[in-house]
């Protein structure tokens, strides 16, 4: 199943439709035919559920009745047939063997036309149904859903990938799942700042690919060329920078995560490494030697207590990285 970034304020019924459908039946972010698909999907959706109309949408769901109609009249042609045959024969040998014939087949094809409407309707009306409100979704919400192996090209793919990589790595956080950075605000705001960085990716791959594809029957020395190609280019080199520090901010907080993971292992490592105290105590009185029996007061006590609060800094650090992730702004058209 392909990877889909959707916007977070796409109702859940879209969004669930949106990330089970298939690569082929989505839309790329700057595919040029999304508008007519949407005017189409609009009239569907708009006559679909009207009743009494006579047109073809207040069909779709019915399962068709040719064939079913043509087994049960053949059916019943089959049975007067073998009917006659078996009077024409009178008493003869066959008599028996053609009546029961006639009624098996009878009975047979009878069966079957009247199953198959059932059939049909379970196998095929209802993913008709499924499909068609998989199509609205993927119409009417596109622009607002990228989808990495269709959008996104070159460095932006790249970009992408770092990002995909920090939020997984951030969604895997032992500190982050357990509740010690908070996890409800992270769960919260994440998904915003993905679709963010995959929005800003999309728009700058899309006129990249297409620049490629017109550069090269163009000089790039051209100074006619160069007229229009230098203002472009700083403007992309802004927004891959702006990207850049977003998705820094990403790998940061990810860092962090990690470290207050490591330094929290650390902790209840050197914790539970301290639990043996006791057993070593008493092999020292066994020896004799109560003057280096160990202590909780010496050094080893000192030594837990820097580690927890290495911990609880790391963790502190993570914290704060975290509720640094505000909602990022949002176009407000």
């Amino acid at each position: 199943m392909a990877e889909v970034i959707i916007d977070p304020e796409v109702p859940a019924r879209a969004r669930r439709e949106l990330e089970e459908a298939p690569l082929s039946s989505l839309l790329g972010f700057s595919d040029p035919t999304a508008d007519a698909a949407r005017r189409g999907t609009s009239r569907t959706s708009g006559t679909s559920g009207k009743r009494g109309t006579g047109g073809k949408n207040s069909q779709d769901n019915r399962p068709p009745r040719t064939l079913p109609v043509t087994l049960m009249a053949g059916g019943a042609i089959g049975v007067v047939i073998l009917l006659i045959l078996a009077i024409i024969s009178d008493s003869g040998p066959f008599f028996a063997s053609l009546v029961v014939a006639s009624i098996i087949v009878g009975l047979t094809a009878i069966a079957g036309g009247a199953l198959y409407p059932v059939n049909k309707a379970g196998k095929s009306g209802a993913p008709k149904h499924l499909t068609r409100r998989r199509r609205n979704a993927v119409a009417l919400y596109h622009r607002r859903y990228v989808v990495p192996e269709l959008d996104l090209h070159g460095e932006a793919k790249l970009l992408w990938e770092r990002t995909s990589r920090a939020a997984r790595t951030i969604r895997r956080s032992e500190a982050v799942r357990d509740g010690l950075i908070d996890s409800v605000e992270v769960e919260a705001v994440l998904p915003y700042h993905l679709w963010d960085i995959a929005e800003r990716l999309a728009l700058l791959s899309a006129p990249e690919r297409r620049r490629s594809s017109i550069m090269r029957h163009l000089d790039e020395n051209d100074p006619d060329v160069r007229a229009v190609l230098e203002p472009q280019q700083r403007t992309r080199d802004l927004a891959v920078a702006d990207v850049e520090q977003r998705v820094g901010r990403l790998e940061e907080f990810a860092a962090l995560a990690v470290k207050a993971d490591t330094a929290r292992k650390r902790q209840l490592a050197i914790a539970e490494l301290a639990e043996l105290n006791p057993d070593y105590e008493e092999l020292l009185t066994r020896l004799g030697d109560t003057e280096n029996a160990l202590s909780s007061s010496t050094y080893s006590a000192d030594e837990l207590r820097a580690v927890a609060d290495d911990a609880d800094e790391a963790v502190r650090l993570a914290n704060e990285a975290g509720r640094s992730l505000i909602l990022p702004d949002r176009d407000p058209s």
